[in-house]
């Protein structure tokens, strides 16, 4: 295969209703995949049968079907063993991809092939398609290389500690599992995790377009995880201490871990004690706002001083 084949990847449990919008957004790039592997989980609802009339119109898109539901963590991992491209990508089932993407990421990749991945910018939708708004990465307003320092300068440094552009993210291979791929016990963040790994040891090309529409779903992975802040704590502590490793610390900065720890938590509370206001009401009176954020008070203290422990849950999607 030529030095910029590229692999598309994409694991599916239960999401039929959005399956035939992603496939089609990809395989229909100006730039199509080398290969296209769908890895159904073990859908229980329609997704095989809505798969089955793409593989007789895509010659490069394969179905791999589990018996038994693995769980998304494990089904990338499965996935990527399968690939045989020097880049990959790992979309989600129920996202939608924008044109032109590939084509402009592969242009990106040949260019600076030392970049350990690519990635462009997200929106974030409803269920229904509708948009909450786009986030790229602020200082970076051109197609462009950065190398190690600026990636962590311009980048890391300058973006909100939970910022990720995973899902706008074609990953070079070779370098994503030089890493160890997505760690289980990082859960939700293991993908950003290994985008930052890769980025202070490679350095990133960047596409400041709208590549990917994300679907703000209740049930999602990532969203399981961040309704649970404790659960979300539990992540920060353990990619602190992967961070902090003897595999990881010449890549992580010191100093940078332990701001971005401490940051991460902090907003983690705030934003439990603020909680959200339901959508399509009314904005109640700051003091109205404050009385029913009492009972929080004591919760929000305890988060306060939790330092997060233990395992994670379920990786199901």
């Amino acid at each position: 295969m030529s030095e910029c084949t590229l692999s598309v990847a994409m694991p599916n449990y239960n999401h039929g209703r959005f399956l035939a919008e992603a496939v089609l957004g990809i395989a229909t790039q100006s730039r199509p995949p080398d290969e296209f592997i769908v890895l159904d989980d073990a859908s229980t609802d329609n997704s095989v049968e809505i798969l089955l009339p793409f593989l007789e119109r895509f010659p490069f898109m394969r179905l791999i079907r589990l018996e038994r539901n693995q769980g998304v963590l494990a089904a990338i991992e499965r996935l990527v063993a399968e690939c045989r491209g020097r880049y990959v990508f790992l979309p989600a089932a129920d996202d939608v991809r924008l044109p032109g993407f590939f084509e402009r990421a592969m242009a990106l990749a040949e260019r600076y092939p030392q970049a350990g991945l690519i990635c462009g910018g997200v929106s974030l939708i409803d269920e229904a398609g509708r948009n909450f708004g786009y986030f790229g990465v602020r200082k970076w307003n051109e197609p462009l290389y950065a190398d190690p320092k600026r990636f962590l300068e311009e980048y890391l440094m300058a973006e909100a500690p939970s910022h990720s552009l995973s899902a706008a993210t074609i990953y070079r291979r070779d370098a994503f599992l030089e890493v160890g791929g997505l760690r289980p016990e990082l859960g939700s963040w293991s993908d950003t995790f290994a985008i930052r790994a890769i980025g202070l040891k490679h350095g990133v090309g960047y596409l400041p377009m709208e590549a990917v529409r994300v679907r703000m779903m209740a049930e999602s992975f990532s969203h399981q995880t961040v309704a649970e802040p404790k659960k979300v704590l539990d992540i920060i502590a353990r990619a602190e201490r992967l961070m902090l490793s003897d595999e990881f610390r010449g890549i992580f900065p010191a100093a940078y871990v332990r701001r971005w720890a401490r940051s991460y938590r902090y907003r983690v509370v705030r934003d439990f004690f603020l909680g959200a206001d339901p959508p399509g009401v009314p904005r109640p009176s700051f003091l109205v706002r404050n009385f029913r954020r009492l009972p929080r008070l004591l919760p929000t203290l305890r988060l306060w001083f939790y330092r997060g422990q233990g395992t994670t849950g379920s990786t199901d999607r």
